[in-house]
């Protein structure tokens, strides 16, 4: 019942978007997009993937480095190791 649930769930958010989407999509269908304008959104979509990447890869460097393991260890109650 509740994987049943989640299916109708997910099926009825992608109508609502489909539905605000399509007028729009149509509406503006007619408009050209320049050249600088498909730059503009081509260097938008490679920055936003570079910043992700990035952030990821902070995450996984500070994870495997331990840098965070003193705020881990803070939150779950145990007072930290003292330092070496």
């Amino acid at each position: 019942m509740k994987k049943l649930a989640l299916i109708l769930g997910v099926v009825v958010f992608l109508a609502v978007i489909a539905a605000a989407i399509v007028p729009m999509w149509v509406a503006t269908s007619a408009m050209e997009l320049s050249g600088a304008g498909a730059a503009a959104i081509l260097f938008m979509i490679l920055g936003c993937f570079a910043v992700g990447g990035g952030l990821m890869f902070l995450v996984f460097y500070s994870a495997r480095r331990g840098y965070d393991d003193d705020a881990h260890l803070g939150a779950s109650g145990r007072p930290p190791d003292p330092p070496e």
